[in-house]
């Protein structure tokens, strides 16, 4: 489910639901620490990760060619009668109810093709969102800019890593499925929306709940304690993605394990949808840091903790061999010393629900790691 065509509209509150899943900054919400395939680089200063669509951008591509063939078709049919009366008789009257019935038609699928492929097509390759630890910050990267002066960057925001900023699980449907997503929400003075963002990826059905609050946890664990000994991500994603990368996305985003037989019968979609997610980076450029970032990101000539470096595997085909060397983890990730909640499953069990643990159970805490 794609945050910008089921947005949380500014102006509103924050929904029942979310609010009563609020994400803690300071208290662990499972027994596991684990990156899900997030991450783009780590060190001491800043760790950046990719925004929800960055990881299904070929089903938005797909999506803005659907909606451009609907708005073409709904033109269509409401302008043939039109012509066709105006040239048989010179009156369009018999042909003004059809003409009213299909336009509507065309402006929706006209503004949904806009506002998906505005981020798609000329556009940035990714919108980084970066947890600043000493600023106590995230920093979005949201849209480009294309006439932006020396050292403003792209379209940025900064976002407290505090109070002010309520991050909570987001629930939707995809496919009869429940989605889940980490949604932030930095509100106004009068406790609405002001902006809204989702962070990650999207993760369906309860057992993805287990990763997203892992998840969560690794983020927490970066911001509070830093990256000493925080786990390894699942993989550090491609900044500079090329054809095999994109085709990697496309078949890993659907199923990770997935067997030959699975993978050869599905190839021409996995083949169509990373055809769109060439199409569409190759329109777009890498995203600009306004200089003010840039300054409070530049790191020491010493630091060790920056990673990806050497010899270490970017991207899922790096990975995926270094994996199969045993040069790089299978599974990264680590136990919460101290965590006194449910096990793993029962814990996503909960969090399911209408109310999260951590609302109806006071006594629902962890010790530090």
């Amino acid at each position: 489910m794609d945050e910008r065509v089921f947005p949380q509209k500014r102006g509103y509150p924050i929904p029942e639901w979310n609010m009563n899943h609020r994400l803690p900054l300071d208290i662990k919400v499972g027994p596991l620490c684990a990156d899900d395939g997030t991450v783009f680089r780590i060190n001491s200063k800043y760790m950046d990760v990719c925004d929800q669509p960055f990881c299904s951008r070929q089903w938005a591509v797909g999506g803005f060619f659907i909606a451009l063939m609907g708005t073409g078709a709904a033109f269509f049919f409401s302008m043939t009668p039109v012509l066709q009366n105006w040239l048989a008789s010179g009156d369009i009257s018999g042909s003004i109810q059809i003409f009213a019935i299909f336009l509507p038609a065309a402006l929706g699928f006209g503004y949904l093709t806009f506002h998906v492929g505005r981020d798609e097509f000329f556009s940035l390759t990714r919108r980084t969102i970066r947890f600043h630890r000493q600023e106590k910050k995230l920093f979005l990267i949201r849209r480009r800019r294309f006439l932006a002066k020396p050292g403003a960057g792209d379209i940025c925001w900064e976002v407290p890593w505090s109070d002010r900023t309520i991050f909570c699980v987001h629930k939707g449907k995809m496919n009869g499925f429940n989605n889940y997503q980490i949604m932030g929400y930095v509100l106004d003075e009068a406790g609405l929306v002001e902006r809204a963002f989702a962070i990650g990826k999207d993760w369906l059905g309860d057992l993805g709940l287990e990763y997203l609050l892992a998840q969560w946890n690794y983020y927490c664990t970066y911001m509070n304690d830093g990256p000493e000994n925080l786990p390894s991500p699942m993989l550090y994603l491609s900044e500079k993605e090329d054809i095999r990368e994109s085709f990697l996305h496309c078949v890993y985003e659907i199923d990770h394990s997935a067997g030959i037989v699975f993978r050869t019968i599905f190839m021409p979609a996995f083949l169509g949808l990373t055809f769109f997610r060439i199409l569409s980076l190759s329109t777009c450029r890498a995203p600009i840091w306004p200089a003010n970032v840039e300054r409070l990101c530049s790191l020491d000539a010493g630091e060790i903790h920056a990673q990806p470096t050497g010899t270490t595997p970017i991207g899922w085909a790096a990975t995926v061999h270094a994996k199969r060397r045993n040069e790089y983890p299978h599974f990264p990730r680590m136990e919460i010393i101290g965590w006194s909640g449910k096990s793993e499953s029962r814990n996503a069990e909960l969090w399911a629900e209408d109310t999260s643990p951590l609302n109806y159970e006071a006594s629902y805490r962890c010790g530090a790691i």
